[in-house]
């Protein structure tokens, strides 16, 4: 990949199988959004139809998350028991939209 993929809005989505077997990881990279995710979603139910019941982990260690996005992804990740691996600091506090209409009526 060129440059720096955790300044890019643009998401980019990698399937890994690991060697033995066992596991496949769904790594993301870039900008994750309440929009991105629409996208995001068909991979990971493709790659769990596909993987013939081996174990689909959701590593967004390396994105950004909106977090109206990660409210998403803790629903989806329940339903469908689908791990998600986020780092703490990765995850964006953006106002809602509630909160922006207020202040700049005021």
């Amino acid at each position: 990949m060129k440059g720096n993929t955790l300044s890019s809005d643009k998401l980019s989505v990698v399937v890994r199988v690991d060697v033995d077997g066992e596991q496949i990881q769904i790594a993301a990279t870039g900008h994750v959004t309440a929009t991105s995710l629409q996208g995001l979603y068909p991979v990971v139910q493709r790659t769990r139809s596909l993987g013939g019941g081996l174990g689909v982990e959701m590593d967004l260690t390396e994105a950004t998350v909106d977090a109206d996005a990660l409210q998403q992804l803790q629903v989806f990740a329940e339903l469908y028991e689908v791990p998600v691996r986020l780092q703490n600091n990765n995850v964006t506090a953006l106002p809602s939209r509630e909160l922006q209409t207020t202040s700049r009526a005021a």
